[in-house]
Formats: structure tokens, C-alpha cells, sequence
């Protein structure tokens, strides 16, 4: 028995940007907000993509994003250059913050408090507005989720504004939007999808169908983040990327995140790390732990990777499994310790002291981690 969430029309391939237009006008909005990451506003095809809104004669405003993670703070100054239009649907150009930030705004222009409010998982009062969430980076998922992060600056904590009525109406993944990425973007987001994939197919929730999904996100993510640095403009790899992605989301709100994800957030919280390159930086560890632990599951990944030998025994393609993720690693060039990011013996103390604020989602590791098992995961990595 198991329950599978899907709430969001997915609109896939190249050249699906320009039909924005047709979405908006199918579902009916009339009065449409744009919420733009800053980076991407200048690109043809999102230019196209909006001139073709404009020439159906519909009222549209654009909104520029200038950050890369958003606060409560940000969302409620955001939210109040919005707040005296009638609009009856957002649009949300960019990448995971950038569609986050659209999904706070869209609660909080329907129901009544201070964005800080609303962290966690609330009770909505009332329905959010419709969200259409156009993805430009191949990584968060937040396309296919109901969740919206944002910091707490108070607390120096990421949480969100997390509510299943929060899943997009509509998503447009078209590859062409995520082909101009920076190389570090490129990077953090596909790493970032990377271990949606991986800590979905670990977690004890996952079902037949999340695992499904999970398997698929981590073939195409995998062999893809491989290719990708070699041959950036590859529109093929890029569409495998940014499926993989998609995928990965569906199945990390359908089974839950892992400790990779939960110790990750302190990083982008108080160091601005790229959430991506935030849980690398632990990837390695954690596998390593789980397969000493005689975690065995890996094998069934191991086999999903172009050039495995699927002669080896289960044993052994786990210990495959982790040699393979070293060496993705190395080939996205993902630093192996803390102390890059800026990081000192002080912030040490504080990543482990978040160990029993995020137990709940350890405890979802198919290995038992305790405090003294994370200790010395941080402290190797320090």
C-alpha cells in the first residue's frame, strides 16, 4: 500500500517556453505576475517567451529576483511590490529560489500575516494563487514540489513555507532554458538533483513508484553531470538533465530528504554556499557510512551507470558505487571539505549541534546514524 502525490501539469521539450502564452491563456488567467530571476531576464528565449503574453493582449508586470536565497525578510518586502495589483496567477522564471519565492508570494497575496508566519508547514487559510513554474537551471525539482525554502536570519535556520497546496498548476521544462547556465550553476543545481535522486531511493518512505522515479532521475542525472562539463551546448544532455531533475523532485516529495539535505541547509544559511555544492561536500561520507554499515541498496544505482560492469556481486558493486561517486566528484571539481567554504572550528561545533533539531530526518537514513556517526562525518570533512 503507498501513496503517490503528482499535482502539477508538466509541459516538456525544446521550444515549450514559447508556449507559455497558450498555458496561461488554457487555464483561464487574465492578470498575470512575473517573477524573473535577474540573470536570465535578458535571454531571447525568455524575452520571446513574455512578448508572446504581451501580444495576447494580457495584462502583465514583471518583477526581477536579486537573490539567490531568499529570507522571510526578502519574501515580505518582495511580496508587498505585488500586494496592491489584482493579479490571478504568477509566473516563475528561474531557478529553485526563484520559483520558491513565487510560491511564498503566491500564500502570502491570499491569506493574511507576516511572511515569518507561515514558516514550516502551515494551515492555509485560504487556496495560494497559481503558480506556472518555467525551471532555467536542471536541479532544485521546485517545479515539481510544494515546498518553498526560506532563511530564518533570526534563528540562522533554512525551513519555508511548506504546504501541498503549494505545488505549481503547471511546470514548462524546456532544455533550452538551461543552456546558457554558468559552469558553477550547471554544477551545484545538477548536484543538487543529483542527491534528491539518491536520498529519495535511500530513505525508509520511498514506495515502488517514488523508487521508480528515483532510479530514472539517477541515470539521467548521473551519466548526464558526467558529459555536461565536456559539452555544455549539448542541447540532448541538457534535456536528460533537466528530466532528471524533474523526476528527482517528484520523488523526494513523495518520500521524503535525507541527512545529506538536512545538514546541507546550515551551510547556504549562514555561509551562502550553493545548496548544491553545500551537500556534496558530505555525499561521499554519507555513502561511505551507509555501505560500512552494510547498506547494500547502491547496487541496484551501480547498474544504471554507463560502463558498470554488472558482472560484480552485490558486494561489490557497492564498493563500485562509491568509487564511481568519487570520481563524479572529482570531475565536477566539488571541494572535499568544509574548511573551503570559509568554514572554521566554531561552525563545526554548530553543524553537529544541529544534529537533534534535524533527527527527524536522519532517522529516515536506511543506516542508523547517531550524533557520534555524524561528529566524525563533519569532523573528517572539516
Amino acid at each position: 500500500m503507498f501513496k503517490f502525490k503528482v499535482y502539477t501539469n508538466l509541459r516538456f521539450g525544446i521550444g515549450e517556453a514559447e508556449n507559455l502564452k497558450e498555458e496561461v491563456k488554457d487555464l483561464g488567467y487574465a492578470k498575470v505576475a512575473v517573477i524573473i530571476d535577474q540573470g536570465v531576464f535578458s535571454e531571447p528565449i525568455v524575452k520571446k517567451s513574455l512578448n508572446g503574453i504581451e501580444q495576447t493582449g494580457l495584462g502583465l508586470d514583471i518583477f526581477k529576483n536579486e537573490v539567490a536565497e531568499p529570507t522571510y525578510d526578502y519574501l515580505e518586502l518582495f511580496k508587498n511590490k505585488l500586494d496592491a495589483k489584482d493579479y490571478d496567477c504568477l509566473v516563475a522564471i528561474g531557478g529553485g529560489s526563484t520559483i520558491d519565492l513565487a510560491k511564498g508570494i503566491a500564500v502570502l497575496l491570499t491569506n493574511e500575516g507576516k511572511a515569518i508566519s507561515f514558516r514550516g508547514f502551515p494551515r492555509l487559510k485560504n487556496r495560494p494563487l497559481p503558480v506556472i513554474a518555467m525551471p532555467t537551471t536542471a536541479g532544485s525539482g521546485s517545479e515539481a514540489t510544494y515546498n518553498a525554502v526560506f532563511i530564518d536570519t533570526r534563528e540562522k535556520r533554512k525551513l519555508g513555507i511548506n504546504s501541498t497546496l503549494n505545488f505549481p498548476a503547471c511546470a514548462i521544462v524546456d532544455p533550452l532554458l538551461t543552456c546558457n547556465c554558468p559552469k558553477p550553476v550547471t554544477i551545484s543545481s545538477g548536484l543538487d538533483a543529483l542527491i534528491h535522486a539518491l536520498e529519495s531511493f535511500l530513505n525508509k518512505n520511498h514506495t515502488f513508484i517514488s523508487r521508480m522515479h528515483s532510479k530514472e532521475a539517477f541515470r539521467l542525472l548521473f551519466n548526464n553531470l558526467m558529459k555536461v562539463l565536456d559539452d555544455p551546448l549539448n542541447i540532448d544532455i541538457r534535456a536528460e538533465l533537466a528530466l532528471g531533475a524533474y523526476l528527482a523532485g517528484l520523488a523526494l516529495v513523495n518520500s521524503g530528504p535525507g541527512i545529506i539535505g538536512a545538514f546541507s541547509h546550515p551551510l547556504g544559511a549562514l555561509h551562502h554556499v550553493p545548496h548544491g555544492y553545500a551537500g556534496a561536500v558530505f555525499l561521499y561520507s554519507v555513502t561511505k557510512t551507509n555501505i560500512d554499515n552494510h547498506y547494500a541498496d547502491y547496487a541496484w544505482l551501480y547498474d544504471l551507470i554507463e560502463g558498470s560492469n554488472k558482472g560484480l556481486s552485490m558486494g561489490e558493486k557497492n564498493i563500485a558505487f562509491l568509487e564511481k561517486i568519487r570520481i563524479l566528484l572529482e570531475k565536477l571539481e566539488v571541494p572535499k571539505n568544509l574548511s573551503y567554504f570559509g568554514l572554521g572550528p566554531n561552525d563545526i561545533d554548530f553543524l553537529i549541534g544541529q544534529y537533534d533539531l534535524i533527527k527527524g530526518t536522519i532517522v529516515l537514513n536506511p543506516i542508523e546514524i547517531t550524533k557520534d556517526d555524524a561528529r566524525r562525518m563533519i569532523t573528517e570533512i572539516a
